[in-house]
């Protein structure tokens, strides 16, 4: 299943698809990396895959560019934290609810390991970052993490479905502050609070004041 449908630039049907084929072939790569984890060391199987991957890989760096910018230019497609065509995100998926507050459900796999059986502390910091940033810019505006506060309440195990919670807490002019939780069975594993930055407008986009200067 794939979210193309998501995308908000005008694209044709032939880029759909093309979008729809970077999402299947991400999701084949992070089963692959996923099993390569799983497989035993000593199967013969391994060198065959390194034969094939090899090819792949020289078949990559040499495409025929069919597939515009238009596709590419959302950058949450390819972030590394909710990116549907980038192979090292889950993907989180986020949702928000009524009153603003953003929600995921995820299920991180070995690629995310740090002590055996658990969560690398800084997948979740990085997990946090993002979702902390996209409540403070919920329309895909630019910010800027200014400060990041990452507390660790308890360890995060690998294959358990978690809740990811992000929100908005308060602004200040272009500083906005958001806080979030990672909670596993009802408990909270991590927390998190952020100050992110709103990149000062372009002359053409700055409101002018009464003084008819641009306010800061």
């Amino acid at each position: 299943m794939t979210v193309v449908d998501n995308l908000s630039l005008p694209v044709t049907d032939v880029e759909l698809a093309y979008a729809g084929a970077l999402e299947r072939d991400a999701a084949q790569l992070r089963r692959i990396v996923d099993l390569l984890l799983r497989v035993d060391v000593d199967d013969p199987l391994l060198l065959d895959v390194a034969d094939e991957l090899d090819v792949l890989s020289e078949h990559l760096e040499n495409p025929t560019r069919t597939v515009t910018e238009t596709i590419r230019n959302p950058g949450w497609r390819h972030d590394p934290v909710s990116g549907v065509e980038n192979a090292i995100a889950p993907p989180i998926v986020l949702e928000a609810g009524p009153d603003g507050t953003l929600t995921a459900e995820v299920e991180f796999g070995l690629p995310y390991q740090g002590p055996n059986s658990f969560v690398h502390g800084g997948i979740s910091a990085m997990v946090m970052d993002h979702v902390l940033s996209v409540a403070t810019a919920p329309n895909g505006g630019t910010i800027f993490t200014a400060q990041l506060t990452v507390r660790y309440h308890r360890p995060l195990p690998l294959f358990v479905p978690v809740a990811v919670v992000a929100r908005l807490k308060e602004r200040e002019g272009r500083k906005l502050w958001a806080t979030g939780e990672i909670v596993v069975d009802g408990k909270v594993a991590v927390s998190a609070e952020g100050l992110f930055i709103e990149p000062r407008p372009t002359p053409a986009q700055a409101p002018v004041g009464s003084d008819g200067r641009e306010d800061s």
